[in-house]
C-alpha cells in the first residue's frame, strides 16, 4: 500500500500568509489530531485570509504503534529534519514534509502532547515570542538552542516564525486540552493575519530558560507524592515520587525537585510504570525565568 501523509487545506476567499499546522510527528501523542480535526469543522473559507495546511497525522506508523519512534526503522521523526530521499523511511518522511509542507508556509505551529503516561503544558518561544505569547500557556521556553533535526529548526531557518505546542497527554480526559488548544490556535492565527478580530493577551506569562528533566534510575512503579500539575510552583527538595520494585515492593528510589524555585511543566498524574531515564518530570528554574507584562 502507498504511504500518504493527508494535507487538509482551507484556501481563504482574500489573500494572507500560507500558516502550517502539524501533528502526531511523534505517534504517542494524539492531542494534535484532536485539535485539527476540530479546527478542520470550525474554520469556513470566508473567515480565512490566505491559506491554512494542517497534517493531522505526521508520522503514521508510530501512530499505529502509539510509540514515539517508527516501529519499522525505530528512527524518532522529530531528529531527522530536513529528511533524505534515499535513506531511511522516516529520513524519507521528513524529506517530504520539508519540501511539500515546511518550505510552503509562512508560519508554523507544530502540537505535541505529553505522550501516553506524562502530561505536559507549555509552548516553546523559538523565534517570534508575540506569536508564541499568542497561544495564552502560561508557561513559555526560550530555547537556547532547539534539538537537532527537528521540524520547527527547519521553518526557523527560513526565518519563518515558529511555535512547538506541548499540551495534554497522559492518563486523563483530553477534552479541556482539546477545547483550549483550537481557541488559542484561532488566537494564534489572529495574531498572524489569518483572521479577523482583536489578539488576545495574557500577562503574567512566565518565559523560561532552563529547563531540567527528572529521570528514574531505576526501572518499577512510579507513585506520584502530590498534585504536581504543570503550573505549580515548588521550593527545592519537594518530593515528587517514589520509585518502586515491582519484584519486592520497596521503595528503592525517590524524585525531588532540583531547582532553589521551581515550576512544574510535565509531570505524571497516576501511578505507572517506568524504565530508567524515562520522562517522569520536567520542571523548570524560577531564578532565571522572566514574568511578562
Amino acid at each position: 500500500m502507498d504511504l500518504a501523509l493527508p494535507l487538509m487545506t482551507i484556501q481563504g476567499t482574500s489573500k494572507g500568509p500560507a500558516v502550517g499546522i502539524s501533528g502526531t510527528i511523534h505517534g504517542d501523542e494524539v492531542v494534535g489530531v484532536q485539535v485539527i480535526r476540530d479546527l478542520w469543522r470550525s474554520l469556513r473559507p470566508e473567515e480565512i485570509k490566505g491559506t491554512l495546511l494542517m497534517i493531522p497525522i505526521c508520522n503514521p506508523q508510530s501512530l499505529e504503534a502509539l510509540s514515539r519512534n517508527n516501529p519499522l526503522d525505530m528512527l524518532d521523526l522529530n531528529r531527522t529534519f530536513p529528511g533524505n530521499d534515499e535513506g531511511w523511511l522516516t529520513e524519507r518522511i521528513s524529506h517530504a514534509l520539508t519540501s511539500q509542507f515546511l518550505n510552503r508556509i509562512d508560519y508554523y505551529i507544530d502540537i505535541h502532547a505529553g505522550g501516553t503516561f506524562p502530561v505536559v503544558d507549555y509552548c516553546y518561544s523559538i523565534n517570534d515570542e508575540p506569536f508564541a505569547r499568542a497561544f495564552l500557556s502560561q508557561l513559555l521556553y526560550r530555547p537556547r538552542q532547539m534539538y537537532p533535526g527537528v521540524s520547527a529548526a527547519v521553518t526557523q531557518a527560513r526565518g519563518v516564525p515558529s511555535v512547538v505546542i506541548e499540551l495534554g497527554g497522559g492518563y486523563i480526559g483530553q477534552d479541556q486540552y482539546i477545547a483550549r488548544g483550537v481557541r488559542n490556535i484561532r488566537n494564534m492565527l489572529r495574531q498572524a493575519g489569518m483572521l479577523e478580530g482583536e489578539v488576545e493577551t495574557r500577562s503574567g506569562q512566565i518565559a523560561l530558560d532552563e529547563l531540567k528533566v527528572i529521570r528514574p534510575r531505576n526501572g518499577g512503579l512510579c507513585y506520584p507524592a502530590g498534585d504536581h500539575r504543570p503550573g505549580t510552583a515548588w521550593p527545592r527538595g519537594t518530593k515528587l515520587a517514589e520509585i518502586v520494585s515491582m519484584r519486592t515492593f520497596e521503595t528503592i528510589e525517590e524524585m525531588e525537585t532540583p531547582f532553589e524555585h521551581n515550576v512544574m511543566v510535565l509531570h505524571r498524574n497516576c501511578v505507572t510504570r517506568v524504565n530508567p531515564g524515562d520522562y517522569v518530570f520536567m520542571v523548570g528554574n524560577m531564578a532565571t525565568a522572566e514574568t511578562l507584562d
